[in-house]
């Protein structure tokens, strides 16, 4: 039988809104951004410390069956990302690949 293969991205953002002088001032622009990733097929958490007020980390993740497709969602999560209002400070991408015996 054939292994099956499941492929994962990951990307961490930490983003800066330089303007925001306040949370509520980076609220509006940081849920519309996560609006737009979610829409792109992309999970998404804040993680990282909430309460900077010019600063947000946000967690993303994707799932597909090839890593070629992992690949292309991760390219348009970065895309939005540097698309939005914020400054992209740091960002990591990793690609992982689990395989599983079917046992079939």
């Amino acid at each position: 039988m054939d292994d099956v293969r499941t492929y994962t991205g990951t990307l961490v953002a930490d983003l800066v809104l330089s303007g925001s002088r306040s949370l509520k001032d980076r609220r509006a622009p940081l849920r519309a951004l996560v609006q737009r990733l979610r829409n792109r097929h992309v999970a998404v958490a804040q993680v990282g410390p909430a309460d900077f007020h010019q600063r947000a980390f946000l967690a993303l993740a994707v799932v597909a069956g090839s890593e070629a497709r992992v690949g292309e969602l991760l390219d348009g999560a970065e895309r939005t990302l540097f698309a939005s209002e914020f400054e992209v400070g740091d960002l990591r991408r990793e690609i992982h690949v689990d395989t599983f015996s079917s046992g079939f």
